[in-house]
């Protein structure tokens, strides 16, 4: 019960001041700092060459896993064994992303920097505003919060199932096989050498250990990219909401009749400077949503273009690989889980880009119907509001060579070549 109850308030943050006025983004989210220091991005000593060896390592084991997986795929064709060559083909998509994600990230990680440290001044100068901004923009970060864990813990338990269903044969071979039953030791990802047998010590006990650190990597690396672009984008979409807001009240608490007054008019030139300063927050967070999805395309662009080119082959394998299971009696589940979250995590930023484009198109109409025509107000920023609203008629969306845009659209697509992929190894196996 105590157990549940701290799980409760670490997900819920019941235990966090959402009253004080100094939240910054490392405050609410200190898991991002420590997400990205490990994909080479330091806070302290930016320039520090140590931040390059953890992605190296990485990459270079990646790779080496990769290469193995590519030479099973070949024994799997050339022998007949398609079940394993399509099992090894999944797991060398999933490894080649590993590098893509890492020099993405390297490459892009000044412009990485500069978006967190505006994230951090959005903080900082929203939670000095009024109740209402405060409220919609912590409730926002609350769920930013949630889903950060469901997705990591989502993620742990397929690497956790991979581990336990291992250690599990291990630990019954050791304690309650005979030496009758013959049985080989398991290792996590299938496992072939040409002139040597891996299963063999001190074989199986090097690649035991090398296959745990891919497992490891992979929720380090492609899971923490798909949390800190689903971060990014979330919290934008939430300062859209602001600007909606703030279109909202655009003409709250102000003295109409001062339109009547000549400019120079002290009262008039209050107004007037009010309502400026009013259009100046909405055209500045409406800017810095634009200038943020382009940083987002150009850092995060190759591994979304690959994200999008590949998923409907590996979606299409994996569940050929559980259908072949139940064919001969057996549901994989571990393979279910791992179709499953393939699915997803090309539908987050799918549904995300369709998220977002769908918000900054609601700004136009916000301010078209913000009461601009119920008031003489209106006049006094009639130029500012048509600019803005032709400036929202433009779509915010991700994009990329080879990738016109991200949407949900793309997501549908890429589902559907996959069925059809499907169907012909269904029909031809």
């Amino acid at each position: 019960m105590v157990l549940y109850k701290t799980l409760k308030t670490f997900f819920t943050k019941d235990d966090f001041d959402f009253e004080s006025t100094d939240i910054d983004l490392y405050k609410f989210h200190p898991q991002i700092r420590m997400f990205l220091v490990f994909n080479g991005i330091f806070f302290n000593n930016t320039e520090s060459y140590i931040r390059f060896c953890w992605p190296l390592l990485s990459i270079i084991l990646a790779l080496v896993g990769a290469a193995i997986e590519l030479m099973i795929i070949r024994h799997g064709i050339v022998t007949g064994d398609y079940s394993l060559a399509t099992e090894c083909f999944c797991y060398f998509i999933i490894l080649t992303t590993i590098p893509l994600v890492y020099i993405s990230v390297l490459f892009g990680r000044t412009k990485i920097l500069q978006l967190l440290n505006s994230m951090d001044r959005d903080f900082l100068y929203i939670c000095r505003l009024e109740t209402k901004y405060r409220n919609l923009f912590l409730n926002g970060q609350l769920l930013i919060w949630q889903l950060c864990i469901t997705w990591l813990v989502f993620a742990m338990t397929i690497v956790t199932m991979y581990l336990i269903s291992t250690i599990a044969i291990l630990f019954y071979q050791s304690l309650l096989a005979t030496q009758t039953e013959n049985m080989v030791r398991p290792l996590m990802f299938p496992l072939w050498l040409p002139e040597d047998d891996p299963y063999r010590t001190p074989n199986y006990e090097v690649f035991l250990f090398f296959e745990i650190l891919l497992c490891l990597m992979v929720p380090q690396t492609f899971c923490v990219y798909v949390y800190v672009l689903f971060h990014i984008l979330l919290h934008h979409y939430y300062i859209m909401n602001l600007i909606i807001f703030d279109c909202e009240i655009l003409f709250n608490d102000l003295d109409e009749s001062v339109v009547e007054l000549p400019r120079n008019d002290p009262s008039r030139m209050k107004v007037q400077l009010i309502l400026n300063k009013r259009i100046e927050r909405i055209v500045k967070w409406h800017n810095m949503v634009f200038e943020t999805i382009k940083a987002v395309s150009s850092v995060y662009g190759p591994p979304l273009v690959y994200q999008v080119i590949i998923s409907s082959l590996a979606i299409c394998l994996m569940a050929y690989q559980v259908a072949e299971s139940l064919d001969h009696g057996k549901f994989h589940v571990i393979f279910a889980m791992l179709c499953i979250a393939t699915c997803i995590q090309l539908w987050i930023p799918c549904y995300l880009g369709t998220l977002i484009r769908n918000k900054a198109f609601s700004i136009g109409d916000a301010i078209w119907s913000g009461g601009w025509h119920e008031t003489p107000l209106g006049r006094l920023v009639r130029q500012s509001l048509i600019i803005i609203i032709m400036r929202s008629q433009k779509p915010v969306s991700i994009k990329f060579t080879g990738l016109p845009n991200l949407d949900l659209e793309t997501f549908s697509s890429v589902m559907s070549t996959s069925y059809s992929y499907f169907n012909i190894l269904r029909q031809y196996k």
